[in-house]
């Protein structure tokens, strides 16, 4: 599965992300794709931690993109 989240701001990137990880199966990959460090920092690695999923993340072309694997 794949989040693009490139442009969103407030609260829908962490929604989005929240859902998709209740969502998905164990096992299951999941990429997110921001361009937004605030976000990525304040809002999306707690809650992927919070979730005790493993996951990277690189800078590619000015976004984020975080693999996670539940």
């Amino acid at each position: 599965m794949e989040l693009n989240l490139v442009g969103l701001c407030c609260s829908t990137p962490q929604l989005t992300v929240y859902k998709a990880l209740k969502r998905v199966r164990p096992g299951s990959e999941i990429r997110i794709i921001t361009d937004d460090r605030i976000v990525l920092e304040r809002d999306l690695i707690p809650l992927i931690e919070s979730f005790k999923v493993t996951y990277t993340i690189r800078e590619e072309n000015g976004n984020f993109i975080i693999d996670c694997t539940k």
